[in-house]
């Protein structure tokens, strides 16, 4: 059946409906992608293809879309260019490259690109250091992030950068509020979106919060696991009314992570892949019910 706009929109679609997708599912959408970005030139499939390949980690694909959408001067695929030289995705990390289209992105208005300009200034990378630029980059952003309400803004990240900010300068229960804002909006981004660098994103709010109030066991929540599980304990979460035990322990001198009879290397993994009734935990309603702290 030959494809039509109006098709190939159906399929991203109900691509997007799945819970699971299978092999088949995925061939279609990149079918229907590369024939959207063939009819009608949008960059925004282009950057659309282009992130589904970056989830995948198949950098170079997802460079590609990427460029061919910023040679039509979109906006978010300079922010999308900046990420794949900042961090080397497809070789060494290029900070002369991964500048110029962050600071593109942040001219037209982008926050995500602007807080990553921020850390190559907090950084040195291509830049000289300059930390007074980072810290003035990152308050700057703060009033055009206030009451912001999309999962997906970049209210974590700017918040976070933030918090550690107002703790240098001593202000500690501000950052803490920051933190506990960012933390709540974190996890309603992560029922969403599995991506790795969200889950690595949460993992560093709750790692900064706990270095700035007590952890308490009798109050958590799932994503306090990051925090938890980096020592020996036991804790049962519950979903849809059933229990499940998870064990972090120390075995013939190595440390993993147990739950439902499949270890995990580290918490990071843990997260990243483990599955309840064939779903990740992070897009599931979890009550965590008691902690136990192991010798």
């Amino acid at each position: 059946m030959a494809l039509t706009i109006e098709k190939a929109q159906q399929i991203l679609d109900d691509y997007y409906d799945l819970t699971h997708t299978k092999y088949e599912d995925d061939i279609s959408l990149i079918h229907a992608l590369e024939f959207l970005i063939q009819e009608t030139k949008n960059p925004e499939y282009m950057v659309e293809l282009g992130g589904w390949y970056y989830e995948q980690r198949q950098f170079d694909l997802a460079e590609e879309y990427y460029l061919m959408a910023a040679s039509l001067e979109y906006v978010d695929a300079y922010e999308c260019l900046g990420y794949i030289y900042y961090y080397g995705r497809v070789g060494q990390p290029d900070y002369k490259k991964a500048f110029h289209y962050y600071k593109l992105a942040s001219d037209k208005g982008n926050l995500v690109a602007a807080y990553k300009l921020a850390d190559m200034y907090k950084n040195g990378y291509y830049v000289s250091k300059d930390y007074s630029k980072y810290v003035e980059i990152i308050k700057s952003l703060y009033p055009l992030i206030q009451g912001a309400t999309n999962t997906f803004d970049p209210v974590p990240e700017i918040y976070s950068r933030l918090a550690k900010i107002y703790v240098e300068e001593g202000n500690e229960d501000q950052a803490i509020q920051l933190l506990l804002i960012a933390k709540e909006f974190q996890s309603q981004r992560l029922i969403y979106s599995q991506f790795f660098g969200d889950l690595t994103i949460m993992k560093y709010i709750v790692n900064d919060l706990y270095s700035l109030i007590q952890f308490d066991p009798n109050y958590m929540d799932l994503f306090d696991l990051y925090y938890a599980l980096q020592k020996p304990c036991k804790v049962a979460i519950e979903i849809l009314g059933e229990d499940h035990i998870i064990e972090a322990k120390y075995e013939d001198g190595l440390f993993y992570i147990c739950m439902e009879n499949k270890n995990y290397e580290d918490v990071d993994q843990f997260f990243l892949k483990a599955k309840i009734n064939g779903e990740p935990i992070s897009t599931q309603y979890v009550n965590v019910n008691y902690i136990e702290i192991l010798d």
